[in-house]
């Protein structure tokens, strides 16, 4: 591969193994060979050094003098798009937009639903609600596709 790969190439390259490696190395600073085999569970360091060398050739991350593999580029493709990185975890986008909401809901109704709920209320509530398991629901399903 050349030093210069567009997108498309980047995504074609992270997926499977491969995207397990490069996700595992977004959330250590470096890690050896080795500790990547045994966290991933890969049969044979040979694999490892495969992965570890597509990622090399193209240019998303380097080798230190002491053998350690850090992110060299830090792109975000495939499924990696649909998660945001605290710390060391990968946590579904959808999961702060669901926190959002409710943040909106509980002082709706804490301070300003009516009591009795009217018809707006009850509407506002639906909406919001059904919103908020749906975004659950999408979070739950995403975990799934998680790169690690």
């Amino acid at each position: 591969m050349s030093n210069r790969i567009d997108d498309k190439q980047v995504a074609e390259l992270l997926n499977g193994k491969t995207m397990k490696v490069y996700a595992l190395l977004l959330t250590r600073d470096s890690m050896r060979m080795r500790d990547i085999q045994h966290i991933l569970n890969f049969s044979s360091p040979s694999l490892v050094i495969h992965h570890l060398a597509k990622l090399m050739d193209a240019n998303l991350i380097k080798k230190d003098e002491f053998g350690e593999y850090s992110i060299k580029k830090d792109v975000r493709v495939g499924s990696l798009s649909l998660f945001v990185q605290l710390g060391r975890h990968f946590l579904p986008r959808f999961v702060f937009l669901a926190s959002f909401l409710v943040c909106i809901l509980v002082p709706y109704v804490m301070f300003f639903m009516s009591m009795p709920p009217d018809g707006k209320d009850i509407l506002f509530l639906f909406v919001v609600l059904s919103t908020i398991a749906l975004l659950f629901y999408e979070t739950y399903r995403m975990w799934f596709l998680s790169p690690i």
